[in-house]
């Protein structure tokens, strides 16, 4: 019976996490939707690559949030047995308001940019300990009334994690890095969600917040956070965490930014839309760019032992982007990737006395070991949003050349005598394979007119394959 109910749990636990990925997927698509919903008479420009700030001494107006926080990792299997006590913590932050000073953040419905750190206890201080977050955000309102307002609050950071494989490791010296639960007794020996101290910090929060007092508002927030290092230090399977916090947010200048007007259709007299000059001079539909990145990524932490290798990974773009509104533009890509890793996974290099043909990490081995399986190319679609000199963007994509494809599984590989004959597109299980299809998280900031600097995070469904970053030109 006890088998039984855990089965259920885990069931229910997939469940939730695949209507998770459905509604972000449905907020991500409605997102520039709704949060250029103030927005009128927008012309066609570019806006990255210009200083939107506009030639006037437009004042400054700053924000205050201090929140508590609460809520729990989502069970994966992973340190199950060690979460006990919710997750607690509290933030700060501090946001620039749009007053008419920068223009890019009138355009998203007068949304504000902001900077904070987060302090959090995961719930067991001798295997989990604390993470504290330093990160970045926009808040971007959805609705504004008399009595409320209501947003997304997409945010990206890093996360500092004081317990993590190496410092909970509860076996023998000589056991690291070879197991996380014990051979005998299969008790829970280390932290296996975490690898490594710093990770990436990512969150999409729900906000609300109600007017209570001049300058001052109840603020109540939930949402998906996730911390992990994408791979780059080993093990990693990454906290997925859904939290809520209330507190209270204070604008001393409110009521001189803001002005309540009963005329008005969010409850607020917006500041002057005022079109900076310079942005004049850079209208386009199109644009043009071509990126370099690069990174690292380790063996998984079973898979090879004891040679805990770092292996080189790199992205090559070229891409054309058409651009309908000055917050949005959407293209097409060439991508070319290369992958260092995908060398250690040849069968012939199994740890010893390990007969299977999946690695401890869930992936199939490869039947060959050759240079080429490092190397893919494919084809991506590539919606992004603009923000000023900032853009954000999801690029889905699939292979058009991808030698690995068809030395998977290795047993099917066997049976079929050394190779499989796939074609572009095939049915795969996305547990054990890579598949066809490929997504890329990525961020983009305009320094110069023609450059800027680029960084992302390449997946294959929930499976982070790696991080890189580098530099692009645009024209």
């Amino acid at each position: 019976m006890r088998n039984r109910s855990k089965y259920i749990g885990v069931k229910w636990q997939r469940v939730g996490m695949k209507w998770l990925r459905k509604m972000v997927g449905i907020v991500l698509l409605a997102f520039p939707i709704f949060a250029t919903a103030g927005v009128r008479d927008t012309p066609i420009f570019a806006t990255a690559g210009v200083r939107d700030t506009v030639p006037s001494r437009a004042p400054l107006s700053l924000s205050y949030r201090i929140t508590g926080v609460g809520g729990t990792i989502m069970k994966d299997g992973k340190v199950d047995e060690w979460l006990g006590r919710a997750v607690i913590g509290g933030e700060f932050a501090v946001e620039f308001q749009p007053t008419g000073r920068w223009y890019s953040l009138q355009e998203w419905n007068n949304s504000s940019v902001g900077v904070g750190a987060t302090f959090l206890n995961l719930g067991n201080d001798a295997m989990l300990g604390n993470a504290i977050a330093v990160h970045g955000h926009l808040t971007t309102p959805f609705f504004r009334t008399k009595h409320f307002a209501m947003g997304i609050r997409p945010t990206v950071g890093l996360a500092f994690c004081t317990k993590y494989y190496a410092n909970t490791f509860q076996g023998a010296a000589d056991d690291l890095y070879k197991y996380v639960r014990d051979p005998q007794t299969h008790a829970l020996i280390a932290n296996w969600s975490i690898g490594s101290v710093v990770n990436a910090y990512l969150a999409m929060d729900l906000w609300i917040d109600i007017p209570i007092a001049r300058g001052f508002d109840i603020t109540l927030n939930g949402g998906w956070h996730h911390i992990s290092n994408g791979s780059a230090k080993q093990p990693n399977c990454g906290y997925n965490m859904l939290l809520a916090s209330i507190g209270l947010r204070y604008q001393p200048d409110k009521d001189s930014v803001w002005v309540r007007s009963k005329e008005s259709r969010h409850g607020y007299r917006e500041p002057q839309r005022v079109r900076p000059k310079v942005m004049q001079e850079v209208e386009k539909k199109w644009d043009v760019e071509l990126s370099a990145t690069g990174g690292i990524k380790q063996n998984y932490y079973r898979d090879n032992y004891p040679n805990q290798q770092f292996y080189g990974v790199a992205t090559v773009q070229v891409a054309a982007h058409w651009i309908p509104t000055s917050v949005f533009k959407i293209g097409a890509g060439v991508d070319g990737f290369y992958n260092g890793y995908y060398k250690c996974m040849y069968v012939d290099l199994a740890p010893a006395g390990y007969n299977g043909s999946i690695t401890h990490f869930g992936k199939t081995y490869l039947a060959t070991g050759d240079t080429k399986n490092c190397f893919r190319v494919g084809l991506s679609l590539q919606p992004e949003f603009i923000i000023g000199n900032l853009t954000a963007g999801i690029h889905i994509g699939f292979y058009v050349w991808d030698p690995i494809k068809n030395l998977e599984l290795y047993g099917d590989v066997e049976k079929a005598g050394g190779s499989l004959d796939r074609g572009i597109f095939y049915s795969y299980d996305p547990e054990n394979q890579d598949g066809w299809c490929y997504l890329q998280f990525v961020l983009k900031y305009r320094v110069l007119k023609h450059l800027f600097v680029q960084a992302g995070l390449k997946t294959h469904g929930t499976r982070a394959e790696f991080f890189d970053a580098g530099l692009g030109v645009a024209f």
